[in-house]
């Protein structure tokens, strides 16, 4: 259902002078062949591919070479950061964006100052905006919380921050005396999006020049992160940091995801989600509350205890009266993924 936005008529005709207010050197603009960038024609809107336009792939570069230079940062233009799904998604479904890249009258041009985009690059956008069916869904700060008919379907194809790398990371690195807000190791928080950011040093769209995924991937143990005696991340760990980098390091989010219960396995349904949000603390030689969270074993031990009791694993994810909400310093599970281990358990905790 498309959301509606009620602006007033003085407000909207000020938000549309903020949202593209930068200004730029010439120097700056980086200009598309065959519109004043360089010596090609202009480009043929038939041989523009748009077939498979998504927006971690087709859309946010676009935005990333003409926007992101002023609508980023701790103080974005118009209030507006280009890095956050929902911001462009608002300035999309309104009309702002369409109409400022397609110099419509009553919008202001952009890029500002600099030529007009490509009609290819316009073609994509207006073609992503279209297609796309903008939800309410609570600002992309929240995460992963719903799982209703509502909301932001998640695409299977992308990596959500919100959803997925920010607990995995809180989870193995964020954690008290490394990487949290109190302890800093070498300056690192890995506590929220702006902080993995700078302090981890990530470089949008490519992996092997960011310092986060550099120190995730090594193998060697007196480098790698998160350091012994805790457990090395994953493969399929690794893969999300470096595919979520690889799409423009986004600080997206959806919270619609598909939720297969049928086929619930320990392995494939239940111990991943294990690991990419409780591991960091639960695992070790020390493990936090002394619980360990490491393997079939360890998970039954937890699942057969009831919630409101000390060290139950249903009684944490659920927040229920008489355990501590987990993850720790995180969201709180996703309705699907509460779903999968509570079925799990359900199903008699079976090592499949």
């Amino acid at each position: 259902m498309k959301r509606t936005i009620a602006y007033s008529g003085f407000l909207f005709l000020l938000f549309l002078t903020l949202v593209f207010s930068c200004t730029h050197d010439p120097e700056d603009i980086i200009l598309p062949p065959g519109n004043g960038g360089g010596t090609e024609p202009p480009v043929d809107t038939l041989s523009c591919d748009s077939t498979n336009v998504t927006y971690p792939g087709t859309v946010f570069p676009i935005l990333s070479t003409y926007c992101i230079g002023c609508h980023s940062g701790t103080t974005p233009q118009g209030n507006l950061d280009f890095t956050n799904y929902d911001d462009v998604a608002l300035v999309a479904e309104n009309g702002a964006l369409s109409g400022s890249i397609n110099h419509d009258a009553g919008y202001t041009p952009m890029p500002k100052d600099g030529s007009k985009l490509s009609e290819c690059e316009i073609a994509l956008i207006d073609k992503w905006i279209n297609d796309t069916t903008f939800n309410n869904g609570g600002g992309g700060g929240g995460g992963g919380g719903g799982g209703g008919a509502g909301g932001i379907p998640c695409d299977p194809d992308t990596v959500y921050f919100q959803n997925t790398v920010l607990p995995l990371l809180q989870s193995t690195c964020a954690t008290t005396g490394c990487h949290d807000a109190a302890s800093h190791q070498e300056d690192v928080i890995l506590t929220n999006y702006q902080n993995i950011m700078t302090t981890g040093e990530v470089n949008p769209f490519n992996p092997l020049e960011s310092k986060l995924y550099d120190v995730v991937k090594n193998d060697f143990q007196s480098d790698r992160m998160p350091p012994a005696p805790a457990p090395p991340l994953t493969q399929e760990q690794k893969d999300i940091i470096y595919n979520w980098i690889a799409q423009g390091a986004l600080n997206n989010y959806c919270d619609n995801e598909p939720c297969d219960t049928l086929n619930v396995t320990f392995s494939g349904s239940v111990f991943p989600i294990i690991q990419n949000n409780c591991y960091g603390c639960h695992s070790g030689s020390n493990p936090s509350g002394g619980i360990a969270l490491t393997n079939y074993q360890n998970v039954k031990t937890a699942g057969s205890i009831s919630a409101g009791n000390y060290g139950s694993l249903i009684g944490t994810i659920t927040w229920s009266s008489g355990n501590v909400p987990m993850p720790k310093n995180g969201n709180k599970l996703s309705e699907c993924k509460i779903k999968l281990i509570q079925k799990w358990i359900d199903e008699g905790m079976p090592d499949n």
